[in-house]
């Protein structure tokens, strides 16, 4: 499915940052200093629930369904990972 409105890249990588420093400090993590190429699921910030939050979020944030077979860590592994992915689901 494609998304309602393009957003640009660096927009992108934004929310997904502050939706990450959101979930972790839930967990009493600070993730401010998560880098956009950093693992997400190695930096051990959020669990598996939160992991599964941050999908859902990012679904519906950026007006996206995303197929089984996409949830890869090439796809949703970094935030630069995931903003390319909304962009390219976009053009």
């Amino acid at each position: 499915m494609r998304p309602d409105k393009v957003i640009p890249l660096n927009d992108a990588r934004n929310k997904i940052h502050r939706k990450i420093e959101e979930l972790a400090k839930r967990r009493g993590h600070n993730a401010a200093e998560l880098g956009i190429a950093e693992s997400i699921p190695e930096s051990g910030l959020l669990d598996s629930p939160s992991l599964l939050e941050l999908i859902i979020w990012f679904e519906n944030e950026f007006g996206l369904e995303i197929d089984q077979d996409q949830l890869t860590l090439e796809n949703f592994g970094t935030i630069d990972a995931m903003a390319a992915y909304a962009e390219n689901a976009a053009a």
